[in-house]
């Protein structure tokens, strides 16, 4: 008797699906990226607040001049961290909406009106913020990253680029300050959700700590507010001066 062959099933052909791609377009998935890419770009603005700190450093807020050229001295990391801080910040923004328009879609209009506006008017107006934010961005970057401010041909006591100088001047400029106290509020109101946010997506925040971590997160993010908010205020009120021209090189006196 010819014992029975076990045959294996002939092959399809069809290629079976990417875990990863597969559980980054469910709906767990896109709360996870968005919840990454906003814990990544948390830690940027703790360091970018750090780095714009050191605007205190010294009579004429040397700090930042040091801190300055210590990052352009180093072209690689410089450029590899704005490319990758660009990246966060599309997948970021991008996910979120498709978060944003999923929630949309599935919300049931039974709710009750006062329950729709307390569950939800932090969420959608965190798609408006981060868009405004993006708006800041753009014009954060081209008013002190290159230039347009009119004010990027200054230098130091010591021959380096005087940012602090820049950032000063930039500020006493009623419009600049205005806009970016605004658009740091925006973002205190977007970081105030977005802390405990990102707490909930790791599920670090259980049922009992939730309170209680939502307070420590608008706490942090109008902390955060307060100490970017801080240098236009003390550049209009005169604590934040700049070099006098005859403490410059000849050919940096102040236009």
């Amino acid at each position: 008797m010819v014992p029975a062959m076990s045959v294996a099933p002939a092959s399809t052909g069809v290629r079976q699906p990417n875990p990863l791609l597969t559980f980054a377009k469910s709906s767990i998935g896109k709360k996870w990226i968005v919840g990454i890419s906003g814990a990544l770009l948390i830690i940027f603005v703790l360091g970018h607040l750090a780095g714009n700190l050191t605007i205190y450093i010294g009579p004429y807020g040397e700090g930042i001049n040091v801190y300055a050229q210590t990052l352009h001295a180093n072209t690689l990391f410089l450029w590899g961290a704005r490319i990758g801080l660009l990246v966060v910040f599309i997948i970021h923004i991008f996910t979120a909406l498709l978060v944003a328009r999923e929630n949309y879609q599935a919300r049931p209009q039974r709710y009750a009106v006062h329950k729709h506006i307390q569950s939800s008017i932090f969420v959608r107006t965190m798609v408006l913020s981060g868009l405004l934010i993006l708006c800041f961005l753009i014009f954060h970057v081209l008013q002190f990253a290159f230039g347009i401010n009119g004010y990027s041909h200054l230098i130091d006591a010591e021959g380096r680029h005087d940012v602090a100088a820049m950032i000063i001047l930039s500020f006493h400029h009623p419009l600049v300050s205005g806009f970016y106290l605004l658009s740091i509020i925006i973002l205190g109101l977007h970081l105030s959700h977005g802390i405990s946010s990102v707490l909930q997506t790791f599920g670090l925040n259980g049922r009992k700590t939730l309170p209680t971590v939502k307070i420590a997160a608008i706490i942090a993010a109008w902390v955060l507010m307060a100490g970017f908010a801080s240098i236009p205020v003390a550049a209009v009120t005169g604590c934040l001066k700049v070099l006098p021209s005859d403490k410059r090189p000849a050919a940096a006196a102040i236009h």
